[in-house]
């Protein structure tokens, strides 16, 4: 391992892009299918820009983890390096992404683009579980995670024995896990108009927003409420 990437952490933000996959279905079942691509869209920017602030203070290097091999050069996923997440479903996309950032980095850290609250603070609490546990899980308040944070390997097993979208998805990854786990704050994350509520109130305080949370909340109460 690089000795310069001893103490880093690689994040991983899973991503589809937009026109090559359908994006935020549950929601754009309510909202229609432009709207809710533009509430991803900002959602992935917000996510952007929290992890570039977050860089220049915190010692990680953020990647987006794509969908579609054909979507590694699109103009949404500019500004980090770009990594094909692979074949298969979620858990096997996973492991691909996880393993292939902990042969490069002490940490890895892997999150959606479903919760744009996501903040420096968050991140930096998953860093600091990971100095006493080998895991650390942000569990998302409908039963899913938001972020999944270790230090060590994951079999593939691991991932793939997990029924993802369920009620009790960050349970069940949570009993996969080898060893010990740390809990993070529960969080939203974005599936359906209800979670938008929720999401208003979690995003930070007007003066702690960034500028594209900023965005975000105004297009959610102009637009969407």
């Amino acid at each position: 391992m690089n000795s310069s990437r001893l103490n880093s952490t690689g994040i991983a933000v899973f991503v589809k892009t937009p026109g090559l996959s359908p994006v935020k279905t549950r929601l754009a079942a309510t909202i229609g299918p432009a709207a809710a691509e533009q509430f991803y869209v900002l959602c992935t920017e917000a996510i952007r820009e929290t992890l570039e602030a977050a860089s220049k203070t915190m010692n990680i290097v953020p990647f987006w983890a794509v969908g579609e091999e054909e979507g590694l050069t699109h103009s949404l996923w500019q500004g980090f390096e770009a990594l094909y997440t692979g074949e298969g479903g979620l858990g096997e996309r996973q492991h691909n992404i996880y393993q292939s950032l902990l042969a490069r980095y002490q940490r890895v850290i892997l999150i959606g683009a479903d919760a744009p609250q996501l903040s420096s603070g968050h991140l930096n609490n998953a860093i600091e579980a990971l100095q006493s546990n080998s895991f650390a899980l942000g569990p998302a308040v409908d039963g899913g995670y938001y972020l999944l944070a270790g230090r060590a390997a994951i079999a593939r097993d691991m991932w793939t024995n997990v029924t993802y979208s369920a009620a009790d998805t960050g349970e069940q990854l949570l009993g996969q896990l080898p060893s010990k786990t740390a809990l993070l704050e529960p969080i939203t994350d974005v599936d359906t108009i209800e979670d938008i509520s929720a999401l208003q109130r979690e995003l930070p305080a007007e003066n702690f927003r960034s500028n594209r949370q900023k965005i975000l909340v105004n297009y959610i109460v102009r637009d969407i409420n």
